[in-house]
């Protein structure tokens, strides 16, 4: 298990289970520069719910 460096939950990433990159869901969404500049240069992933409070965050149009 990863932990979000923002509220130290599990992350639910995709790749730490084993499964391929483009099935993590991180990658239905885009993630806002302010809060990716927030957690430094650490490579860790923000869980879901981090991101749902940050009002920049936009899904993905899986269409497009």
């Amino acid at each position: 298990m990863t932990k979000c460096p923002l509220c130290n939950k599990d992350n639910h990433c995709a790749i730490n289970e084993g499964k391929k990159a483009e099935t993590c869901w991180c990658m239905k969404v885009s993630i806002s520069k302010e809060l990716l500049q927030s957690i430094g240069h650490r490579n860790q992933c923000i869980c879901y719910e981090c991101l749902e409070g940050d009002r920049n965050i936009i899904v993905k149009d899986e269409g497009k």
